[in-house]
């Protein structure tokens, strides 16, 4: 199987699909509303209705023979005698005389019951006297034809013919458009499921070695800021931070996996610890990310200082909830109106310190391609066990990619099923045009319908971890 083909089972999220087909259910419904009444109007446009009069017969011969056996098959040559009369021309013009020469549009059928000699007769027509007229009109004109027959048998009625109150396809219209409105939604579910996995997004960690040719760095799953109805009405949960009692077990384990990678880069190259963090599109949760490997490695005994890269939009002092007041905007620091020590946030987390900005500035790229903030980056990386720099959308502006060649390593964040892969491809050719060693991508949000495997003593751990964490 080709593993770039768009169909590969390892291409498809089953939570993207559902998600796509829940939130088109209007859609869906239109669809099935649409063929409903399209095929209702067309059936009622060419409908006609059909009534059908029924009779039973007992047919038994003129003169008994003393044989049952004998005369159950002197009965049943003269019901298949019959079948051949009624749909005779000669039978037909008799009946459409009697009727008043109105068009012949009934249909006659003749059933022998098995093995006996009761014959049941069925005519069906637009209408319902009519259908009721017939049965009595063929058994009339048969009485005068079964002469030249020789016929030898009576026809007994055993059930009269009666004029049918309703038509026997009146449901018909109703059925047949239901049918059609549930074909049209199924149809119509088909092709958003269709549209969903042509979505050219990145919906699994195996697309980035199979599609995208980089590095699987690490998968972060989606993790609710508000987990109970009352906390979802106050949201009071303004960011997803591995030091809060409420975020899970593997959330915070899907951190420390990448942490642990970063741990391992930087011990093979010990001069090198300045790790930047970005993403090919905004809100695909990078400063987050950033900001949770800071804390991941604080929790490691590790010194970290987290910079703010992202000089348009900055976000660390929102994430970490310190107010605007005690921020001093290290713009300032870059003109060289403040010294590093005025700068640097160190009160908030033991072992962490943070360079940050607190406002947008249009002219960012000014300052991010600067001596003064490549003076910055060094002087850090020299203060700290690590440097984490959160950075601007590469799609959106260029400061990331100036900023990618004053740091030792790059990752990408991907948000799953969110930025076009063309998009990702490109941010990825950048940063590994770049001065820095790109070390990969990092599925960030991630979400998938997965099947329980059974092993309770593994969710156990996870049970008794959490509380632990918490």
């Amino acid at each position: 199987m080709n593993n770039n083909s768009i169909f590969n089972v390892n291409n498809i999220n089953i939570y993207s699909i559902l998600r796509d087909i829940i939130r088109n259910w209007w859609v869906i419904l239109l669809a099935g509303f649409i063929g409903i009444m399209a095929t209702y109007t067309v059936i009622r446009s060419t409908y006609q209705p059909e009534y059908t009069s029924s009779a039973v017969y007992v047919v038994t011969p003129k003169e008994s023979t003393g044989y049952r056996r004998t005369d159950k098959l002197i009965a049943r040559n003269a019901i298949t005698s019959f079948k051949g009369l009624v749909n005779q021309d000669i039978m037909i013009k008799r009946v459409v005389h009697s009727l008043g020469d109105v068009p012949w549009d009934a249909t006659v059928v003749v059933e022998n019951t098995d093995e006996t000699n009761i014959m049941t007769m069925k005519v069906t027509s637009p209408s319902p006297m009519e259908s009721f007229l017939i049965i009595r009109y063929i058994m009339k004109n048969y009485g005068d034809l079964s002469q030249y027959l020789n016929e030898d048998a009576i026809f007994e009625e055993l059930k009269a013919p009666k004029i049918a109150e309703y038509p026997d396809n009146a449901t018909v219209a109703r059925y047949k458009s239901l049918m059609a409105g549930g074909i049209a939604a199924l149809l119509m579910m088909a092709l958003v499921a269709f549209l969903s996995i042509l979505r050219d997004t990145v919906k699994t960690d195996y697309m980035f070695e199979n599609q995208l040719g980089t590095v699987h760095y690490g998968t972060i799953g989606h993790e609710k800021k508000n987990k109970t109805f009352k906390a979802k009405i106050k949201n009071n949960v303004k960011s997803i931070l591995i030091t809060s009692p409420i975020i899970s077990f593997n959330f915070i384990e899907a951190i420390n996996n990448v942490r642990v990678k970063m741990e391992y880069e930087h011990e093979r190259r010990e001069n090198k610890n300045v790790f930047m963090i970005s993403s090919a599109c905004e809100n695909e949760g990078k400063s987050t990310v950033a900001v949770n490997l800071a804390l991941s490695l604080v929790r490691e005994g590790k010194s970290v200082i987290l910079l703010d890269g992202d000089l348009r939009k900055p976000a660390l002092y929102k994430l970490l909830d310190i107010k605007k007041e005690n921020v001093v905007d290290y713009i300032e620091l870059l003109q060289g109106k403040k010294t590093l020590e005025e700068v640097i946030c160190r009160e908030q987390i033991k072992g962490l310190g943070i360079v940050m900005s607190c406002k947008g500035h249009s002219s960012s790229y000014e300052y991010v391609k600067s001596e003064a903030m490549r003076d910055l980056v060094n002087t850090l990386s020299k203060m700290a066990d690590y440097v984490i720099v959160d950075t601007p959308p590469m799609a959106m502006i260029s400061d990331a990619e100036a900023m990618a060649d004053m740091v030792d390593f790059t990752l990408l964040v991907v948000r799953h099923d969110f930025s076009f892969k063309y998009d990702v491809r490109n941010s990825i050719n950048i940063l590994e045009d770049a001065n820095s060693k790109f070390l990969g991508c990092i599925l960030n949000d991630f979400k998938n319908i997965s099947v329980p495997n059974g092993n309770r003593d593994y969710a156990k751990y996870n049970q008794i971890m959490e509380v632990q964490h918490g």
